[in-house]
């Protein structure tokens, strides 16, 4: 041993040369990784997300069971609907990247690096974080405890709701790889653009002729109800035969995704590398500090390839699901709130990290310290009120009959009152709350992917208790009781902005959010 080389501790065991952990063992230590640095009350929010995250699923089938079964008969047949919408959601969420599947970023990965199949599990593992996935999971085990009841065949029919689960997270996460791959070359790039567009013209098609619901239920109703009402020791033959076609479709996925996102890693990535190295036309220069600070960050939106897909799905996707549901005029006031919540979570909950390592560049502009805060604020005050018009207004396309004064009324002041709520909670999140994240590569989130669920959590809860207020309102018909409630959450919302800004022109919080930020 020579003397510079430090004498190995006692008890410390040899390392074995040439010995690579398995995908299993990878994704395991680089969890322990993760929560090894959560400290104090970090390590109890996490705890209680787990424990919340196991009693909701674990409730699911019991709620189900416990629900009036007086009308099953006629709502069984939504069962293949449901499971259909949970296996397009799953791949939609994926194929946007907005699915938090992202283990390691890719800075991250030169320290640690991990094979492609501990990166895609790490994804199969990550995607029950995304609230949609959760939200659809439950619903389905829920669906099915509700449709058999307290009978024999309940539980090898849940058995059987959790292969497809797994199989069709399996296969969004697969499908997500394939269409990243695709994007890394312009003939794919190209492709995916015309079958984008192809769909939007079918599914504006499906909803201008009214025939959404018998579109979804074109899916053989056979492949989900036959199953579920079989036992495997009444009649294994057709019970193992659908299992086993489960597993086999998973297994044939888990294969698909760990070669697609091999060849991925061996590809550079297309759309970031053009936006970064491409020239753009020099413009007049700003007359005021806040114009300049509101160019820059308009230009980090758009030029960012996750925040553009981002914003594509969130225009594109609420509007469509909303006009071709022909919601009637007193339930519009839900929408609003659930697109601007979804809007908050491309990057209004970690604001800062839009600079990443330029943040101490932003900083050191001429102007006073509020300047950069407003202009992040109006930038995402503008992303959540133009999604949230975009699908009030498609809803309105297919809803039946003119609205009253009043409907107006309250849809107008759900869709301010439920923006200004997102405003100034993503503010205080990003002040008190920052995390070292870059927003350049596809899968790149504003924050941790355990942060993102809780975040998600909170903002559409909040959201969706203030749309179910103004549905009322708008059911009562009363606009001066509207007008006042959403003076009291505007009255709400600025006084949190006030404080907000504030803490922000401390040096030392503004100190601490940008050494934050710069580490990304």
């Amino acid at each position: 041993m020579t003397s510079g080389t430090p004498a190995p501790s006692p008890g410390t065991p040899a390392p074995s040369p040439g010995r690579v952990p398995s995908a299993a063992g990878q994704v395991r230590a680089v969890l322990e990784l993760r929560l090894s640095a959560l400290r104090g009350r970090e390590r109890l929010r996490t705890a209680a997300g787990l424990g919340a995250f196991f009693g909701v699923v674990g409730s699911a089938p019991v709620v189900g069971m416990l629900l009036p079964r007086d009308r099953v008969e006629e709502y069984s047949s939504l069962t293949p609907t449901a499971w259909l919408v949970f296996a397009l959601g799953a791949a939609l969420a994926a194929g946007t990247g907005s699915g938090g599947r992202q283990l390691l970023t890719r800075a991250q990965a030169a320290a640690f690096p991990i094979s492609p199949a501990a990166d895609h599990l790490g994804a199969v593992l990550l995607a029950p974080l995304n609230l949609a996935w959760l939200v659809q999971a439950v619903g389905l085990l829920t669906l099915t405890a509700w449709e058999l009841g307290p009978s024999p065949a309940l539980p090898t029919a849940l058995l059987l709701t959790l292969l497809w689960i797994v199989a069709a997270t399996c296969a969004a996460q697969a499908a997500g790889w394939l269409v990243e791959l695709a994007r890394t070359h312009p003939a794919g790039l190209a492709a995916l653009r015309g079958l984008l567009a192809a769909s939007l013209l079918a599914a504006v098609a499906v909803a201008v002729t009214g025939h959404a619901l018998e579109a979804v239920r074109t899916v053989p109703a056979s492949l989900v109800d036959d199953a579920l009402r079989q036992t495997p020791w009444e009649q294994p033959g057709p019970w193992l035969a659908h299992a086993g076609g489960l597993a086999a479709a998973t297994a044939l996925a888990w294969w698909a995704g760990v070669r697609l996102l091999g060849e991925v890693y061996r590809r550079p990535p297309l759309q970031q590398t053009r936006s970064e190295s491409r020239g753009y036309a020099r413009r007049p220069p700003p007359r005021s500090s806040l114009t300049a600070a509101l160019r820059i960050d308009h230009a980090g939106v758009t030029r960012s390839a996750p925040l553009r897909r981002g914003l594509v799905a969130l225009t594109v996707v609420p509007a469509g699901v909303a006009a071709a549901s022909g919601l009637p005029w007193p339930l519009v006031p839900l929408l609003p709130g659930l697109v601007a919540s979804a809007a908050g979570l491309l990057f209004g909950v970690n604001a800062f990290a839009l600079d990443g390592p330029g943040a101490l560049w932003r900083d050191s502009l001429p102007g006073p310290p509020r300047t950069l805060l407003l202009a992040r604020l109006i930038v995402l005050a503008e992303t959540c009120l133009g999604a949230a018009v975009l699908t009030v207004l498609a809803a309105g396309v297919r809803a039946p009959g003119p609205p009253t004064g009043g409907q107006v009324v309250c849809v107008v002041a759900a869709t301010v009152a439920t923006c200004a709520t997102v405003v100034a909670r993503c503010a205080m999140w990003s002040v008190r709350r920052p995390y070292a994240a870059g927003l350049r590569e596809a899968r790149d989130q504003p924050a941790p992917p355990g942060a993102m669920a809780g975040y998600a959590a909170r903002l559409s809860l909040g959201t969706t208790w203030l749309g179910i207020v103004f549905v009322w309102l708008a059911d009562i018909g009363s606009p001066v009781a509207t007008v006042l409630i959403c003076a009291g959450v505007l009255l709400g919302a600025l006084r949190r902005l006030v404080a907000v800004t504030r803490e922000w022109e401390d040096p030392g919080v503004r100190s601490r959010v940008l050494n934050i930020i710069v580490d990304a």
